[in-house]
């Protein structure tokens, strides 16, 4: 953990453990970010195949990436076995979801992220997984274009 004062105008990071050094973001070229709304933000999300679930046990963070599907409503939907932690762990938390398709070499891409509760369907035995679907509360997505000089 880094602690002091942050990059960008206050000046470097300055870490608090010995040999650990910190960078300072300057030099670096930001995108400008489109705030999308809600039904742009969800297209995106229908477009892509994988996202990352964000979900807590025992009070500590937790991700779990999975393929999924956006469903007619906007909620997301995703299998995973029965008795997998995630199963075990999100069903009627308040959880959130990510997924992005962002290209590094140009800063540009989107991200899109959903907030909302987590319903574990009833076990497929021929299969031995549960559908989770996610209910949309909160969307939010950004799109990030070339900088313009």
């Amino acid at each position: 953990m880094c602690r002091g004062r942050s990059a960008g105008a206050f000046g470097p990071l300055v870490s608090s453990r010995p040999g650990l050094t910190a960078t300072t973001i300057e030099g670096m070229t930001t995108s400008p970010a489109e705030h999308l709304d809600r039904g742009s933000a969800l297209n995106l999300l229908a477009d892509a195949r994988t996202g990352r679930v964000i979900y807590t046990i025992a009070a500590m963070p937790a991700v779990w990436p999975s393929p999924f599907r956006v469903a007619a409503d906007g909620g997301v939907l995703l299998r995973t076995a029965a008795g997998s932690e995630l199963a075990r762990a999100v069903n009627g938390a308040l959880v959130a979801f990510e997924a992005d398709e962002l290209h590094d070499a140009h800063g540009t891409g989107w991200a899109v992220t959903l907030l909302g509760h987590a319903v574990v369907g009833a076990a497929d035995p021929a299969t031995g997984t549960i559908e989770i679907r996610i209910l949309p509360e909160a969307v939010h997505g950004r799109r990030f274009a070339l900088p313009t000089d």
